[in-house]
Formats: structure tokens, sequence, C-alpha cells
């Protein structure tokens, strides 16, 4: 069966991302719920997948040029369907705080397993449902080596310590984590 190896970026200033490998047949409600337990969101806001043109003539594509957009209501369509033809998509999760998760096409491979593996990381956090958008994101992040500063950002968001540690990607996931894919 063939499989992929997906990049995804998290759009912010902070370096966050995941790399996994799932199979090809899921459907966009599969790779929602996935992306979902990886960057552990609650999974109670709307969602959709764009496509962005690409740049001619460039390996490069234009987040501000979308030519298709998969809905809740389309996520029975298979993955393998377009990442036959486009390697980049963009996950757009909570339209208020409007998280966006870039998803690179890295490789098609064989890939026999019915769950998602995460095969590398960078970014010890990860964003949390209902906190502003990547720009509190970002804020939380550079004060993260600052306990005063922690604290006082914390509080001006009406956040606390166990919601930092709710956000802690490494106190659920590591290299070799598997998700399993309803």
């Amino acid at each position: 069966m063939n499989g992929y190896e997906l990049l995804l970026v998290l759009y912010s200033e902070t370096e966050t991302w995941r790399k996994i490998r799932i199979p090809g047949d899921i459907n966009f409600k599969q790779l929602h719920d996935v992306i979902q337990k990886i960057f552990a969101f609650d999974n109670y806001h709307m969602w959709q997948f764009k496509i962005p043109a690409e740049v001619p003539e460039q390996d490069a594509v234009d987040l501000n040029d979308i030519v298709r957009v998969i809905s809740s209501d389309d996520a029975g369509i298979c993955i393998k369907d377009t990442f036959d033809e486009y390697d980049v998509l963009v996950y757009e999760y909570d339209f208020g705080d409007s998280w966006e998760i870039i998803i690179t096409k890295i490789s098609e491979m064989e890939y026999d397993n019915k769950t998602a593996l995460i095969t590398d990381y960078k970014g010890k956090y990860n964003p949390m449902d209902d906190m502003g958008g990547f720009m509190i994101f970002d804020e939380i992040m550079r004060s993260i080596d600052d306990d005063e500063e922690l604290e006082y950002i914390l509080n001006d968001y009406n956040l606390s310590r166990s919601d930092l540690s709710k956000m802690d990607f490494e106190k659920k996931y590591k290299k070799g984590s598997r998700i399993r894919i309803n």
C-alpha cells in the first residue's frame, strides 16, 4: 500500500513542526483527526483544507491564492486524489483563532501500517484551543525561559501553568509514536 511522508508546519514565528507517515488511502476527515491529535486541539471548531496555487516557474506556492477548498462537508475525499496532483495543502482550524498548518508532501513510500507514525518534530509546545491565535502562542514561547515574564503573560491571557503543561507535545508523543486512524 502507498503512503506519504508529510511535514506539518504551524504557521507561527515559533518553529513548530511535526513529520509524519500516513497511509495514502485515508480521507481528509481522518487526516484532520490525526492533525487534531498531534497538535492537541480539542476538535470543537470548524476546519478546512486549502490548496494554494503554484507559483509559475518556481518551486513555491502562493498561500494567498487558493485554488480549491476542501471543507468538512467534503471530508470523505481520499487524500491520494489530492496528493496525486498537489504537494502542499494548508489546514485551517478554528476560523476565529485561525490556526494554519502548512502540509507538505515530502515523499510517497510503501507504507503498510494503518496508523500515523511521528518520525521527527521540532517545538516542544503545541498551541491550545481558544488561546487567541499564533501571536499569543508566539508571545508565550518567547517568554518560556523567563519565569517572571511567563507568569505575567499567562496571567494576561487568563492561562495557567497547567495550560502550559497541556500544550507540552513531549508529554504525550515522541519520535516513533503512533496515532490510531479511525
